[in-house]
């Protein structure tokens, strides 16, 4: 009697880690056990489509907009790894993001592309902090595309400018310097922090030791992101300047 008592409670307890752990994903879950999804498009370099109708976000990375240099390559590459194929996707800590979208790692053939796309120079890590999985793998990748200037970390040939400040309280504002010996024309720059917000400059000729200053919001000064929120996150963000051509200027992480 007591062992099929005992045999009883196992099919129990088995019933229910089934049912807890093998979601559908329909409710935005995957099963533990490997299960393939087939990607029906890339809309961009960072976020794909399955056959199912689900977009999914990939975790940990950003990539440029498709309007944006490097953008395209990163959407171009996606597609041509991805795109009509069976993937298997893995979740984080956070299974949606805040437009509905399923966040995962996406792998094909054991490789991890997020990873990938960060190790080309096609993305660069995004949020972290939220992340209990591939930190560490992101962060080398990340590096080494620096290292070794590919793609958003190819660099300008201007490398005389300098941030004096970034003020990331209040007033929010970036205090730029121009250290060269030399006038540079700041017409289609870009300012950007790591979630794509965007300041294009307008004609303007940055004189040597000149300092300048670009707002959060601010509708009275000469350069304003000008926008209704804080651009800066106090809890940690990455500044990029780069040049007309799309080249990186300057890059600060904090």
């Amino acid at each position: 009697m007591l062992s099929t008592k005992k045999a009883l409670f196992i099919s129990i307890l088995l019933a229910l880690i089934i049912y807890f752990f093998d979601f559908s994903s329909k409710s935005g879950y995957f099963a533990l056990r490997k299960e393939y999804y087939l990607v029906s498009r890339v809309i961009d370099g960072d976020t794909i489509e399955l056959s199912n109708g689900e977009r999914v976000r990939l975790l940990g990375i950003n990539s440029p907009e498709i309007n944006e240099p490097f953008g395209f390559d990163a959407k171009d590459y996606l597609s041509k790894v991805i795109e009509g194929k069976n993937v298997y996707l893995e979740n984080d800590l956070n299974l949606r993001d805040d437009y509905g979208r399923l966040l995962a790692f996406v792998f094909i053939d054991g490789k991890n592309i997020n990873v990938d796309l960060v190790r080309m120079g096609l993305a660069h890590t995004f949020e972290l902090n939220k992340l209990s999985k591939y930190v560490k793998d992101l962060r080398d990748a990340e590096y080494d595309a620096m290292v070794n200037q590919l793609g958003i970390w190819k660099e300008s040939n201007i490398t005389c400018l300098k941030l004096v400040d970034l003020k990331i309280s209040g007033a929010e504002k970036v205090v730029l310097k121009n250290e060269c010996n030399f006038s540079i024309q700041l017409k289609n720059w870009i300012l950007e922090d790591e979630s794509h917000n965007r300041f294009k400059f307008p004609s303007y000729l940055f004189k040597p030791n000149e300092i300048i200053e670009i707002y959060s919001n601010n509708k009275t000064a000469k350069f304003s992101f000008n926008k209704s929120f804080q651009i800066w996150n106090k809890e940690g963000d990455s500044l990029f300047l780069r040049d007309s051509e799309g080249l990186l200027v300057l890059f600060y992480r904090y």
